[in-house]
């Protein structure tokens, strides 16, 4: 007897259309779900921008794990819970902090520095500024990088993995989807006051940061690389934020 993962994957565009709804689904749910806690507690506690953070993603591993479980039950090495095999770790590291370098110098003269001041709209606003940098390290590069990784390329990657012998620019379409479902999720920066080129410039380059995650995560069969990436690319993203709150 057929899964219901096997009916879906029965139709290329059925897949497509199932995967993404699904992590349409996911995504606002933890929103909706994170955002009504919050506003219960709101009067006891005091949230930031990133411990208001914290509960939406996690939410966001609950709701992608119990997919998991309904979809494959529970097959962990489907979705990229296992070690990757050797590599050259210092020469690949060196090579996608070069990628993420670029990436931030071609986005932010393009968006920030040229389009902002083609077509201004208001100051262009960035991220707050979080308590400590413990803070920011926890909840941005660890906890952030977690919880994104299962559910960009741990669930709704690994659901297209029957696709990935479909190519474009030799990128695959889970690698193509899945890095621009990741660039998309940012979008909803738009509603936390913060200037439309700087979230457009977070955007693009999330996209970036995306595709060489969903490659790499593709490549290796692994979540564990895909975590390590997506780390790299939050260090090097936030490292002149995380420089002025330590000489603050």
């Amino acid at each position: 007897m057929k899964t219901l993962l096997q009916k879906i994957q029965k139709n290329y565009l059925v897949t497509i259309l199932t995967v993404i709804g699904l992590g349409i689904l996911i995504f606002f749910l933890s929103k909706i779900i994170s955002g009504s806690i919050i506003e219960l507690l709101k009067k006891e506690i005091a949230f930031s921008f990133y411990t208001k953070n914290v509960i939406f993603k996690f939410f966001m591993i609950v709701f992608s794990i119990i997919a998991m479980v309904l979809l494959k039950k529970g097959d962990w090495k489907f979705f990229g819970f296992n070690k990757p095999g050797e590599m050259k770790y210092w020469k690949f590291f060196l090579k996608i902090i070069g990628i993420f370098i670029a990436s931030l110098i071609i986005f932010s003269i393009l968006f920030v520095g040229v389009l902002n001041h083609i077509f201004p709209k208001g100051e262009v606003t960035g991220f707050p500024e979080p308590d400590s940098y413990l803070e920011f390290i926890l909840t941005v590069w660890i906890w952030s990088s977690l919880a994104e990784e299962i559910f960009c390329r741990g669930l709704l990657q690994s659901l297209l993995s029957n696709l990935k012998h479909i190519k474009f620019l030799r990128l695959s379409i889970p690698v193509i989807i899945s890095g621009l479902f990741f660039g998309a999720m940012h979008l909803t920066l738009l509603n936390g006051n913060m200037g439309f080129w700087f979230v457009m410039f977070i955007v693009f380059n999330a996209s970036v940061i995306g595709f060489v995650v969903a490659y790499y995560r593709e490549k290796t069969g692994s979540l564990l690389i895909a975590f390590l990436i997506h780390f790299t690319a939050n260090v090097v993203g936030y490292l002149p934020v995380f420089i002025k709150l330590l000489i603050a």
